[in-house]
């Protein structure tokens, strides 16, 4: 096997990464939806449409669209979809009339789209001083940078064809006016048309000279028309959120068709931290509804977790599905039913940068929220170079039985468990907690300990609202590099308003050696903000499932060396059959064929798995054991077709003098999936050879 064509296949089928298919061009009714609604996409919702390649997925977002806009989700009508398709429908029967194109496609449709009727609508339609106009009046949308009134005019230039929008500032009232109000020769200056508007009407006069009614005044126009146009045409950035439009594609296959339209929103946290020398992302994740179903004298719900984590590249190097059923009784339902339900955990994780995206489904309410954020899992701080880690703020802490010390969970250090929330808010009066890791620093040196100050800062006036240090410093008993240092100071007499606690490390003669920041919130009055949390418990590091976690994650990195030294370490503790198969894999990838053959058949032997068979065929491959390996590509292609393993089964009946039975083979691959330059090479290679 050639090395640069085995290497396109070995990474197909250890990777199970299958060619897409061609986009399908969007139905007739999708492209009329995206006309429709153009008005008032985002930039990301439009992105995200566009990037999609089947109608089954079109067609969910349209739902979700629709939902995200519903001002009352839990009536069974959508009253923003019944009233802009309305819009839509009066746009087209109004304004297309003196148009090639539809009325809702006009620059008059797209304004009645957008900003919906105009208080007052006149037209000026039959004046002989005037192009056909028509002046709108509009009250603005202050929170949304409008302002409290403003007027839009649309004429009709030389008197025929679409009305557009005029604007004060480029093309002024001369525009709007007939040559015939000059005697003849004169040249139409801006006062005379100005003069021959207010005739008309003073105040569309004004409003040719500006959209602003308190800045109309002739003789020279102002740039306010400008701004009002602009912050029109931004409204859907401003109005509308579409968070969950950015992270659509990654939980698209993963929310069924009828949770679609079912979207909630969620606050989250997620931080990396260290425990025994070793990365870990926390989170938390707190919805802000949750519905239960009842069975009996039980309350319950069943959710599920879908963790996928990316690197720059947009390659996967985690995804994890984890189902979390929640049974509780009526009493405890009472007692914490004013209370936000926090689902927390930890992972963990290899150093790099990524993007991790998650997605949490209630399967009894059948509804959905998701969220995306940016990790970086550095390194281990090099010796005398202190760094601190992201730091947690909390509402309380208790330490945690003998018995489970041994174990991790979320947000539990140094045998403390921390109560925080994702929301990160505080009562008026209360007491802000601050626990912070500290690497690469010495629990003392020769000039004495160092020391953790907080500073409250805030966001608005950038002045600091208040100071504590964080008293109790001590080494984390499982990772002696690393301090842990934690305290308390009182909000009492910090008032409401938008803060970040910036917490410095510095050595005994006062040098900032390193920083770090979190925000949070003081509210206005008192408020139930402590979470109830559901947080699984996990065995201690170093165990079979966190290196399991960490093998697949240098695997899917292509780091085949470190994948390998970790999950020989996990099958040590504990046989695991998918762990050996990633072992398998990682052993093909360094090209230690006979080893990763050993591993691959006890799985295959045990399990009958299929990708196991692929890994077995491949390590034949290797090995130029082309008949072994087609004994097992035939029976993967018999229980199902993969372009991968059409394109190996050739290469192995090419290598055998056999073209005739490679290109029946390499014809099929193509046909399923055209985009593959090698492959057509190789077809052209078996072409000669057949003649």
């Amino acid at each position: 096997m050639k090395r640069t064509f085995a290497t396109v296949l070995a990474a197909a089928l250890l990777l199970s990464s299958f060619l897409p298919a061609a986009p399908e061009k969007p139905s007739p009714e999708l492209a009329r939806w995206l006309e429709d609604v153009a008005p008032i996409l985002t930039r990301a919702e439009r992105s995200v449409f566009r990037n999609l390649q089947t109608n089954a997925d079109r067609a969910k977002f349209v739902r979700l669209f629709w939902r995200m806009r519903d001002p009352l989700p839990d009536t069974d009508e959508n009253e923003f979809q019944r009233e802009y398709e309305e819009r839509v429908r009066f746009a087209d029967q109004t304004f297309g009339r003196t148009s090639h194109k539809r009325g809702s496609q006009t620059d008059r449709g797209y304004f009645y789209l957008v900003l919906g009727p105009p208080r007052e609508r006149t037209l000026y339609t039959t004046q002989s001083e005037v192009w056909p106009l028509e002046l709108w009046f509009y009250k603005g949308a202050e929170e949304f940078g409008l302002p409290s009134y403003f007027y839009l005019i649309f004429y009709q230039p030389e008197g025929y064809g679409d009305f557009r929008l005029y604007s004060p500032t480029v093309e002024g009232p001369e525009k709007l006016t007939l040559p015939t109000v000059m005697r003849a020769g004169a040249a139409l200056s801006r006062t005379a048309a100005y003069q021959a508007i207010r005739k008309i009407n003073p105040e569309l006069a004004g409003a040719a000279m500006s959209y602003l009614p308190s800045d109309t005044q002739a003789g020279s126009a102002s740039f306010s028309s400008d701004s009002i146009v602009a912050a029109v045409r931004g409204l859907p950035e401003k109005k509308y959120s579409d968070g969950y439009a950015r992270s659509y594609l990654a939980y698209k296959d993963h929310v069924e068709t009828e949770y679609m339209d079912r979207f909630f929103s969620c606050a989250f946290q997620a931080g990396v931290f260290r425990e025994a020398g070793q990365s870990f992302l926390h989170w938390s994740i707190e919805p802000d509804k949750m519905d239960f179903g009842t069975q009996g004298q039980s309350i319950y719900a069943s959710f599920e977790l879908v963790l996928r984590i990316e690197d720059a590249d947009g390659r996967a190097v985690h995804e994890r599905t984890e189902e979390i059923p929640l049974r509780i009784t009526s009493e405890q339902y009472q007692t914490y039913a004013r209370r936000r339900f926090a689902f927390q955990d930890l992972l963990a994780i290899v150093p790099g940068e990524y993007r991790a995206l998650f997605l949490l489904k209630n399967k009894t309410a059948r509804e959905f929220s998701s969220f995306e954020t940016r990790i970086s899992v550095p390194p281990a701080a090099a010796a005398g170079r202190p760094a601190l880690r992201r730091p947690v703020l909390f509402y309380s802490r208790t330490a945690v039985p003998d018995a489970q010390r041994t174990n991790l969970k979320a947000f539990v250090f140094g045998g403390q468990e921390y109560l925080v929330g994702a929301r990160n808010e505080f009562p008026p009066a209360s007491t802000l907690g601050v626990f912070v890791q500290a690497e690469g620093a010495a629990a003392a040196g020769p000039d004495g300990p160092p020391s953790f100050t907080v500073d409250i800062v805030s966001h608005d006036t950038g002045e600091s609202a208040a100071t504590f240090s964080l008293t109790e410093v001590a080494p984390d008993p499982g990772d002696p590099g690393c301090l842990l240092a934690t305290g308390t100071g009182s909000l009492k007499d910090v008032p409401q308003g938008y803060y970040r606690a910036e917490v410095s490390l510095r050595s005994p003669d006062g040098r900032v050696l390193a920083a770090g920041r979190e925000n949070f919130v003081v509210l206005a009055r008192p408020a139930p903000v402590v979470p109830w949390v559901y947080a699984r418990l996990h065995g201690p590091f170093p165990g079979p499932e966190h290196l399991k976690a960490l093998g697949s994650q240098h695997f899917l990195k292509g780091d085949y060396a470190a994948a390998r030294s970790v999950l020989e370490k996990a099958l040590a503790g504990r046989d695991d059959a998918d762990a050996r198969l990633l072992l398998a894999k990682s052993l093909f990838g360094l090209g230690l064929y006979k080893e990763s053959l050993t591993h691959a058949l006890a799985v295959h032997e045990r399990t009958g798995d299929r990708e196991a068979a692929k890994v077995i065929a491949l390590d034949h491959a290797g090995l130029k054991d082309w008949e072994t390996a087609l004994t097992y590509l035939e029976k993967l292609m018999a229980g199902a077709t993969e372009v991968p393993v059409l394109n190996l089964a050739a290469e192995c009946h090419l290598a055998l003098g056999r073209p005739d039975k490679a290109l029946p083979l390499i014809e099929k691959s193509l046909a399923l999936a055209p985009g593959q330059p090698a492959v057509k090479a190789l077809e052209e290679k078996a072409r000669k050879l057949v003649r």
